[in-house]
């Protein structure tokens, strides 16, 4: 059918949407662990070290736990269109502050239960922005708020290492919060529609297929050297 992937083809696009499935929602958890911890702190020299401990932990899930996720979901929609999808992306998006990118995603109107690839991919796109939304200023300004140092932007071949804390009066927990939550909301929302995306294309794909890519993606999914999370808390 004209403007969809073809049965042939839509198993290797499933089979990235479920990698980044995968790997998203340990990521939600972990950040869901932090956060409670960074409620728990207050102001104090005495909070030095729990301080760098949390800004540390977030870095890993922002700089390389999150990574793996976020270019699985490029390569899903970068597969999907190679092989003929009608992708509806919201051109829009990619030039929006991030404050005003935040509320779009949040109020974005899509359907309750999506039924066509069309509206699979538009999940897999509103993950795509929501995910690198997190990833790229909320995550990495909460860590600046908690160390008083902007962190390094994530790339494939960089090898960085998370800022350490800085003077106690550059430390400012509460805008550190706020950040921290807006990322916790945006990564919840990319966990819901990435899994309403895999439902929807596993639709298009045999049983058995289906069967043997999530066995697949169950052993070959990046969670993380630190994971499986929340175990540890």
């Amino acid at each position: 059918m004209a403007g969809q992937v073809s049965k042939e083809e839509v198993g290797t696009v499933l089979m990235q949407a479920m990698l980044a499935a995968k790997n998203l929602r340990p990521q939600r958890d972990r950040l869901m662990q932090l956060r409670r911890r960074l409620q728990q702190l207050s102001p104090g020299e005495d909070d030095k070290a729990a301080v760098q401990e949390l800004a540390t932990n977030l870095f890993k899930v922002y700089y390389i736990g999150i990574e793996a996720g976020a270019r699985s979901i490029a390569t899903c929609l970068e597969l999907a269109a190679e092989n003929g999808a009608r992708l509806a992306l919201n051109p829009a998006f990619a030039v929006m502050p991030d404050q005003h990118l935040y509320s779009a995603l949040l109020t974005q109107r899509l359907p309750a239960r999506p039924t066509t690839q069309k509206e699979a991919f538009a999940r897999v796109e509103a993950t795509f922005y929501a995910v690198k939304l997190a990833q790229e200023h909320y995550l990495p300004r909460c860590i600046e708020h908690l160390v008083g140092d902007r962190p390094p932007h994530p790339a494939p071949t960089a090898t960085g290492e998370p800022p350490q804390a800085a003077a106690s009066g550059s430390v400012d927990l509460d805008k550190a919060r706020t950040y921290l939550n807006h990322a916790c909301t945006l990564v919840s929302l990319a966990v819901k529609h990435i899994d309403l995306a895999v439902v929807v294309l596993s639709r298009f794909v045999d049983p058995e297929e289906v069967a043997s890519l999530s066995d697949f993606t169950d052993k070959f999914a990046y969670i993380s050297e630190d994971g499986p999370y929340p175990a540890s808390d």
